[in-house]
């Protein structure tokens, strides 16, 4: 009876402890909600838990049964339950031609040859986008979020990248170095990380992953993109977790802005590396000079898996980054894709998709786009809202479970998230509660 008595106060102070740590980190999130419900779990489980022991110190049974159900509940929290592998990304029966991603297509100015052309050949996107010009652009006045200096800042940032986009390639050096490559792989890793970003993976290029033709950048619009290099080397830039939960407001397109910066910068010193060793090597940066699609090209690297959302979903980040990557024909061991439960989590979840302020992510189930299973996302609606508001949203980020930073409760919840259908279902449980299931319309 002292064991059983001794086991109960044990697992009482575990459960305890775990909201206690929770209250913490959620105060130091800032998430009031969170932590006020936190400290009131363990108000209440000390009185339960104290109550329940004081009245029944002498009864085993009373004592067991809270016992065993903590026991099970954590084992179902984490043994594998109901997991099913992830939807490959790499079945894909044709490329995207650049010139229909909805960044391209808001560019045309009507009255200008590229106009002309675009809409001859693709007459369906006319009434919808010449809509969207009617609004105006992302950070320039008439947006609800516009600020004059910080706008003009965020712009500035921009036309920094826009203007690295002629540095993304070159001449390599004569001589190809001779490489080992398990020992290059470790050293181009190395690298990556030591110029900034937060985690980085080698993958094979698809080719499939490859734009059909240009459609943004300094290089002649409509040309087709040939890229024949063997791998990319793709990687990730965390976004600053402050920032993102004041999405869809300035901060949230300021901190997108500078980690654009950053993972461009990164892209072309990682590239020019490369070449002087004697490789052809690419960078692809935003504004616009990517030649790949990078989501599923960091999937196919392992670095996340492709969510509801569109983003990929990284273990560590969740939604909070931006991505980067070099392609190039250095000799590397590529990493295999990873699977942490994103797409079981995703088709229950529905966060995002509750909302999106746009409705621009679906509720429904995956369909299958140029060969692969995907939510397809009204890409239309969502620029629509950007250029509302005057920022590039950041809704659906800011709210992803996944989006928590890395803390160790966090981190535990997404232990058995990876392992435990019935851990999806529990988390999102307590991801609405604890957080609220959705935003409320005075924070938007």
């Amino acid at each position: 009876m002292t064991f059983l008595c001794g086991l109960y106060l044990v697992v009482g102070a575990i459960i305890c402890l775990f909201f206690g740590m929770f209250a913490v980190t959620s105060t130091r999130e800032r998430r009031s909600r969170a932590a006020i419900l936190a400290c009131c779990m363990v108000i209440v489980m000390v009185a339960a838990w104290l109550g329940l022991y004081l009245a029944y110190e002498s009864q085993p049974l009373p004592l067991m049964i809270p016992i065993v159900a903590v026991v099970l509940i954590t084992l179902v929290f984490f043994f594998p339950i109901g997991i099913r592998k992830p939807v490959p990304c790499a079945k894909v029966t044709e490329r995207v031609d650049e010139r229909d991603v909805m960044f391209a297509r808001e560019e045309y100015e009507a009255g200008t040859d590229k106009y002309e052309q675009y809409y001859r050949m693709r007459p369906e996107f006319k009434q919808v986008d010449d809509r969207l010009r009617k609004l105006p652009p992302l950070l320039h006045p008439g947006g609800r979020y516009y600020d004059a200096s910080r706008s003009e800042s965020i712009r500035d940032t921009f036309r920094t990248i826009s203007r690295m986009t002629v540095q993304v390639d070159g001449p390599c050096a004569a001589q190809s170095a001779i490489v080992d490559p398990d020992a290059m792989t470790a050293r181009i890793k190395n690298t990556v990380l030591e110029l900034g970003a937060d985690d980085v993976g080698i993958g094979p290029l698809n080719p499939q992953f490859v734009y059909s033709h240009v459609g943004r950048g300094p290089e002649p619009w409509g040309r087709p993109i040939v890229n024949t290099h063997k791998y990319a080397i793709a990687f990730a830039v965390e976004m600053d977790y402050d920032a993102v939960e004041t999405a869809p407001k300035l901060p949230t397109v300021e901190e997108s802005a500078a980690k654009y910066l950053k993972a461009a910068k990164i892209s072309i010193e990682l590239a020019e590396r490369i070449r002087a060793m004697g490789y052809p090597a690419r960078a692809h940066i935003s504004d616009s000079n990517y030649q790949i699609m990078l989501p599923p090209v960091a999937a196919d690297a392992g670095l996340g898996e492709v969510g509801r959302i569109g983003y990929l979903i990284h273990p560590r980040l969740g939604a909070r980054l931006r991505l980067g990557a070099v392609t190039t024909d250095l000799p590397l061991v590529p990493d295999k894709p990873i699977s942490f439960g994103v797409q079981d989590f995703c088709e229950i979840c529905k966060k995002c998709a509750t909302n999106c302020p746009s409705a621009a992510i679906p509720k429904g189930d995956r369909t299958v786009q140029r060969g692969v299973e995907k939510w397809p996302l009204a890409v239309e609606q969502c620029v629509y809202y950007w250029r509302v508001v005057g920022t590039d949203c950041g809704l659906c980020m800011k709210v992803c479970p996944y989006s928590h930073p890395p803390t160790f409760v966090h981190n535990l919840v997404r232990a058995g998230i990876k392992r435990s259908r019935i851990a999806q279902r529990l988390s999102i449980w307590g991801d609405d509660v604890f957080y609220g299931w959705k935003i409320t319309r005075d924070t938007i």
